[in-house]
C-alpha cells in the first residue's frame, strides 16, 4: 500500500532509520560479543590442552618409568640370556610379580627375543604358575606389533591394540630389554582402553573434547568407542582410522597436517586453529607430547564456553531504549511539525477548490509561522489575480482556437504529402506478383519506422537466374527515403549497364556513383556537410548451375543447409557512398553451392537493434538465430508470420527504433519459374 500522507511517511522514515540504527547497533553488539566469546574460548582451549597434557602424561610417564626400570633390571637380562635356567626363571617371575603390583593396571607381559615366548599375568592374578601364554609367530597378523616394534623402536612405544589370544583391548606400553646394546627382549604393561578413554578423552566438560593422535593422525584416544575399537583390532596400521577422515574439507586436512608438522618438529609448542570435525565447528588447541610421541588436541565448542545468554539482558535494554526513543521522537514531531503542516494542507486543498477567502492565524515565529504568513499572502494574491485571469483565459482561448484550425490544416497537408511519398517509394520496390512468379517460396518483411524510410529491396530476373538486393541507407523518414530511392535507381542503371553476373563489381560501381551523386569527395571530409551512404547485400542465384554468388557491403547473408546448420556469410567491412568509403576498394564475391543452402536470409540491422524484452535490450543476433533455426523447416509464408509474432512479442510497448527489412527465400532445382 502506498503511503501518501506526510505523517505516514515521516513515521515510516523514522521507523526505518531507527530500525537501521537498531540493526547496526545489534549487529555491532553481537559481533563484539562473539569476539569476546571467541577470545575466551581460545584462552580456555589453550589452558585446557596444557592441563590435559599434564593430566595425560603424569600417569603414562609413571607407567613408562616403571616399565623402563623393569626392562633395565639385571634379573630380566639374565633370564633373556638363559630362559631355561630354573633359578633365572624363578627370580625373573618374582621381579615381574613385584612390578605387577606396582603397575596401575596390575598386569605385565614379558617376551624374550630368543624364544618369542609371551609371559603374561593380569590384575586378577589368573596366570600365576602358568605365565607362559603362547609363542609369537612371525606370520600371525596379531603378532605384527611385536616384530614391527623390535625392528623400528629403540627405547619404548605406545600403541592401541587388541590381543585375540588374551581377549584384551588395551593401550600397551612396550619397552625394549637391552643386553650390551642388543635387543634381548620386550617388557611392558597395559592400560584398559575403557579406563584410558575415561581418564584422557572424556573430561566431563561438554564444551571440550580431548583427542589423542600420533604423528600420522591415527586416532589413539577419541570419545567414540567404535572408532577406538576399530583401530585396536586393525593390525594394519596404514588402514587405521585417522582424524583426517573425520574432517569436513581438504582445507582442514591441509591445516591439520601443517600444525602437526610444526609441533612435531619443535617449531611451536602450542597451536590454536579452527577445525570442523564430524560436521561440528571447533576451536582446536594442540600440543606435542614428546615423551610418548603423540599429539594432544582439545576441541572446544565456543558456543558452549560462553554463549550469548549473558548478553541477552543488555541486548533487551538496548532494544527497549530504541523503542522509547522512537515513541518520544514521534510524539514531538507530530506536535511541533506534522499538525501545523496538516492545517496548511487542509487550507491549501480548500484554496485549490476555489475558496480564496481563507486566512490562517500566525501564532509562532519559527519557520512554520513564516510559512503560514506566506500562505496567507499567497491566498490574497490569488484572490486579486483570479478575476483578471479568467478574462485573459477567455481571450487566449478564442485566439488559440483560430490558430489550431490553421495548424490542423497544415498537419493534414504534410501527412498527405508523406502518404504520397510512400506510394512513390513503394512503386520502386519489386511487385509482389513478380517475386512470387520467380521465387514461389519466399517472403519479405518490409516495415519502415515512419511512413517512408531508408530501407529498400530489389529484384532483377534474366534467363539464367535472378538477383536479389537488400539495402539500408543512412537515416530514416524523409531523408532516408530520398537516399533509398536514389540508391535503388542507380542500382537499376548499373544492372542494365553491367548485368547481374558480378555482384562485387556492382557494389564497387555503386560506391563510386553514390559518392559522385552526394559530392562525397575527400576534400569535403572537414567541410561540416552531412555524410550519407548505405549498406547493401546482393545475391546472384543461378539455379541451372546450382550456384549462388553473394557480395555484401557490411550486410551479411545467412543460409540454412539441408542438415539444419545455420551459416553466416559476412559482407566486406566497407559501406557505399560515404566520404570515407574507399573508391578503390575491391569487394569480394562468395560462391555458395545451392546443395549446401536450403534457405537464404537477407536483412538490415533494424531487426537486430529493436529494443524490447524485460531489460529493454536489442533483439540481437542470438535471438534471430534461434528464431530462424526454429522456423527453418516451415514454408516461407509461414516463416514470415512466425517471425512477425516473435518480433511483436519481444518489442512489446517499445517504439520501433529503425527501419526493418527482412527477406527469406528457398532455391531448388526447379525454383526459377518460366
Amino acid at each position: 500500500m502506498r503511503i501518501t500522507s506526510l505523517r505516514g511517511r515521516s513515521a515510516l522514515v523514522l521507523l526505518l532509520i531507527n530500525l537501521a540504527v537498531a540493526a547496526l547497533t545489534v549487529g555491532a553488539f553481537l559481533l563484539t560479543a562473539r569476539r569476546i566469546a571467541n577470545t575466551f574460548a581460545r584462552r580456555y582451549a589453550e589452558k585446557h590442552v596444557l592441563l590435559d597434557k599434564s593430566r595425560i602424561l603424569a600417569p603414562i610417564q609413571r607407567e613408562v618409568a616403571l616399565a623402563r626400570k623393569l626392562a633395565d633390571s639385571e634379573v630380566m637380562r639374565s633370564w633373556c640370556r638363559a630362559e631355561a635356567d630354573p633359578a633365572a626363571r624363578r627370580m625373573a617371575l618374582a621381579e615381574l610379580e613385584s612390578y605387577r603390583r606396582a603397575f596401575s593396571d596390575h598386569s605385565y607381559f614379558f617376551i624374550p627375543a630368543a624364544s618369542r615366548h609371551y609371559y603374561f599375568n593380569n590384575a586378577k592374578d589368573e596366570f600365576r604358575g602358568h605365565e607362559l601364554s603362547y609363542t609369537l609367530a612371525p606370520g600371525d597378523p596379531d603378532n605384527a606389533w611385536y616384530f614391527q616394534t623390535m625392528a623400528t623402536v629403540e627405547d619404548f612405544a605406545l600403541h592401541v591394540d587388541a590381543s585375540e589370544h588374551l581377549g584384551l583391548l588395551k593401550v600397551w606400553i612396550n619397552v625394549l630389554v637391552k643386553d650390551q646394546g642388543r635387543k634381548a627382549g620386550m617388557v611392558g604393561t597395559g592400560v584398559d582402553l575403557s579406563d584410558f578413554m575415561r581418564e584422557t578423552a572424556r573430561s566431563g566438560d561438554r564444551a571440550v573434547t580431548t583427542v589423542l593422535v600420533d604423528r600420522k593422525g591415527a586416532l589413539q584416544a577419541y570419545p567414540n568407542p567404535a572408532f577406538m575399537e576399530f583401530n585396536a583390532r586393525m593390525k594394519d596400521e596404514s588402514r587405521r582410522m585417522t582424524l583426517f577422515q573425520l574432517l569436513g574439507s581438504d582445507a582442514d586436512r591441509v591445516l591439520l597436517r601443517e600444525r602437526i608438522a610444526r609441533l612435531s618438529l619443535g617449531q611451536s609448542t602450542l597451536e590454536v586453529f579452527p577445525l570442523v570435525v564430524e560436521g561440528r565447528r571447533y576451536l582446536a588447541a594442540a600440543t606435542f607430547m614428546g615423551e610418548i610421541d603423540w599429539i594432544d588436541l582439545a576441541l572446544v565448542d565456543p558456543s558452549q564456553v560462553m554463549g550469548l545468554g549473558p548478553f541477552v539482558p543488555i541486548l533487551g535494554l538496548m532494544l527497549l531504549s530504541l523503542v522509547a526513543t522512537i515513541v518520544l521522537i514521534s510524539l514531538l514531531l507530530n506536535r511541533m511539525v506534522l499538525k501545523p503542516l496538516e492545517r496548511l494542507t487542509v487550507s491549501s486543498r480548500a484554496i485549490a477548490e476555489g475558496q480564496y477567502g481563507i486566512e490562517l492565524p500566525v501564532d509562532r515565529q519559527d519557520e512554520l509561522g513564516r510559512l503560514t504568513g506566506t500562505f496567507n499572502h499567497m491566498a490574497a494574491t490569488l484572490r486579486d489575480h483570479t478575476a483578471n485571469l479568467e478574462r485573459k483565459v477567455q481571450e487566449r482561448t478564442e485566439a488559440l482556437s483560430k490558430a489550431n484550425q490553421k495548424l490542423t490544416e497544415s498537419s493534414r497537408k504534410i501527412t498527405d504529402s508523406l502518404d504520397y511519398a510512400h506510394l512513390i517509394q513503394a512503386s520502386m520496390l519489386p511487385k509482389a506478383e513478380t517475386l512470387a512468379a520467380a521465387i514461389p517460396d519466399h517472403f519479405v518483411l518490409f516495415r519502415p519506422r515512419d511512413i517512408v524510410g531508408g530501407d529498400f529491396y530489389g529484384f532483377a530476373r534474366d534467363p539464367r537466374g535472378f538477383l536479389v538486393a537488400v539495402g539500408d541507407c543512412a537515416g530514416h523518414g524523409v531523408p532516408g527515403a530520398f537516399m533509398s530511392m536514389s540508391a535503388s535507381a542507380i542500382l537499376e542503371q548499373l544492372l542494365a549497364k553491367l548485368g547481374p553476373e558480378d555482384p562485387a563489381l556492382i557494389l564497387r560501381e555503386l560506391n563510386d556513383a553514390m559518392k559522385t551523386l552526394l559530392h562525397q569527395s575527400e576534400r569535403a571530409l572537414g567541410s561540416g556537410r552531412l555524410d550519407n551512404g548505405l549498406d547493401l547485400a546482393l545475391v546472384r542465384v543461378l539455379p541451372g548451375e546450382g550456384l549462388a554468388r553473394f557480395a555484401g557491403a557490411r550486410l551479411a547473408l545467412w543460409t540454412v543447409g539441408p542438415d539444419g546448420t545455420l551459416r553466416e556469410h559476412k559482407g566486406d567491412p566497407q559501406s557505399l557512398g560515404y566520404r570515407r568509403s574507399l573508391t578503390d576498394f575491391h569487394f569480394t564475391n562468395r560462391d555458395i553451392p545451392l546443395a549446401s543452402a536450403a534457405a537464404f536470409y537477407l536483412f538490415t540491422d533494424g531487426i537486430l537493434d529493436q529494443h524490447g524484452g524485460a531489460q529493454g535490450f536489442g533483439f540481437g543476433q542470438r535471438r534471430l538465430r534461434e528464431a530462424i533455426l526454429g522456423m527453418a523447416g516451415e514454408p516461407m509464408a509461414r516463416q514470415q508470420g512466425i517471425l512477425e509474432g516473435i518480433l511483436r512479442d519481444y518489442q512489446g510497448g517499445n517504439l520501433q527504433r529503425d527501419d526493418i527489412t527482412f527477406m527469406g527465400f528457398r532455391v531448388g532445382p526447379h525454383s526459377l519459374q518460366e
